[in-house]
């Protein structure tokens, strides 16, 4: 990738801010990273912020995507490809709707964002966070389980070859979806290794569903089906996944099965 696609800041508040802000003259697959983010943001307004040199903070700059479901697949692929790479040993999936996690804990996470100009949608900034060299003592005050890419491979990780990586794995995404768009949104599900599995999921209007995730439609939205028969579609909410309900160990032995 050329130097004008990749774009390191030493420090900012958001990754996806400064990518929406400058997206005009960006240009298109640029990927904005950062070595300190200070106020960073997740879904449903969630903070997310990462001291110097502790984990991949970065934004995508899409400007020949009209839907943010797609670039998050894309981001969310080149993700998933990059943690599998850095400890291969572990279970490593998409959660719906857009983050990456490692058995029960989250690893990383996932915001799409339309950009607005003139009345019309220009294009979508994608931001992913990885959490790559966090001390734990920093991850516990999260509000999910999460764990880091160090305390899985018990080994500290350079960020700069990581983040050369995933830009060239965003751009690889990038283009396939825009000539083989089934291809890749059947990548996607076919990532998200909790189908079949049941979840709690807390909707925005604060109401709680339980059921099993039965299939994903092809624009996204997550099928969920309860104890009675009544099937749900969710286009967004909070999924939480409860050891209780899931067989982590069962569930490593059919993908490991399925991929040999």
């Amino acid at each position: 990738m050329s130097g004008e696609e990749i774009i390191l800041l030493d420090r900012v508040d958001s990754t996806n801010s400064y990518a929406r802000i400058n997206f005009d003259n960006l240009p298109d697959g640029a990927i904005v990273f950062a070595v300190e983010q200070t106020a960073g943001r997740g879904r449903l307004g969630r903070n997310w912020f990462s001291s110097r040199n502790q984990a991949i903070m970065a934004s995508a700059v899409f400007k020949n995507i009209q839907q943010p479901f797609h670039a998050g697949v894309i981001v969310g692929l080149a993700g998933l490809e990059l943690v599998r790479e850095c400890v291969p040993q572990a279970f490593s999936f998409l959660k719906w709707p857009n983050d990456i996690y490692i058995d029960d804990c989250k690893i990383a996470g996932i915001l799409s964002e339309g950009v607005i100009g003139q009345g019309k949608l220009l294009g979508v900034v994608s931001g992913i966070g990885i959490n790559v060299n966090n001390p734990m003592t920093e991850l516990r005050k999260s509000n999910v389980r999460a764990v880091a890419l160090c305390e899985i491979s018990n080994e500290k990780f350079f960020l700069e070859k990581m983040r050369f990586e995933l830009a060239k794995k965003i751009k690889k995404y990038y283009i396939m979806c825009q000539s083989h768009l089934q291809d890749v949104l059947a990548l996607w599900r076919q990532e998200n290794r909790l189908l079949g599995e049941t979840l709690v999921v807390d909707m925005p209007t604060g109401e709680r569903r339980q059921g099993v995730f039965f299939d994903l439609a092809d624009t996204g939205e997550m099928l969920l089906r309860e104890k009675d028969g009544t099937e749900f579609r969710f286009d967004c909410g909070d999924v939480k996944i409860d050891t209780a309900l899931i067989d982590f160990k069962s569930l490593k032995i059919k993908y490991n099965n399925k991929t040999k």
